[in-house]
């Protein structure tokens, strides 16, 4: 498992508006291309597959995004994903946009996505073996911080 986890994304013309830097609900888009990423390769949870072949799935039930450059088609972003909060349903993470020549910050964001039987509507716990994978995630990004 690589710790810490970075999506790397370069920004395209379509990403834009007549300002010519990224549109603001794009942010959200490229946000939920890097959770999705995040899920896929260190959670080993498809969506698509947990949603069509188990009936459950992840809604978000808190997004949001601090702009601190704007971006344009001549970046890359590299996001790194961060765990915030494991609870017993939900998980909240950490989003961090860098511009990748210069390193600095782009945006922050929060998200929030809670564990779900889409049958029922209902919340369920998160399942053992996911819960392993965010708490060995964890741990192995802490090492990098104190070590």
């Amino acid at each position: 498992m690589k710790t810490p986890f970075i999506y790397r994304r370069p920004i395209r013309w379509g990403d834009t508006d007549a300002a010519r830097i990224v549109f603001t609900a794009h942010y959200f888009d490229v946000c939920m291309e890097a959770i999705e990423s995040f899920f896929l390769e260190i959670l080993e949870l498809d969506w698509f597959a947990m949603t069509c072949e188990k009936g459950t799935g992840t809604p978000f039930v808190h997004a949001e995004v601090d702009f601190h450059a704007p971006l344009t088609p001549r970046d890359v972003l590299n996001i790194r994903v961060e765990i915030e909060r494991q609870g017993n349903s939900s998980l909240s993470l950490i989003l961090y946009g860098n511009r990748e020549a210069e390193g600095d910050a782009a945006f922050t964001g929060r998200f929030t996505c809670c564990f779900s039987d889409l049958k029922n509507l209902k919340s369920i716990p998160i399942p053992d073996e996911i819960r392993q994978r965010i708490t060995y995630y964890q741990q192995q990004s802490s090492h990098l911080i104190s070590g």
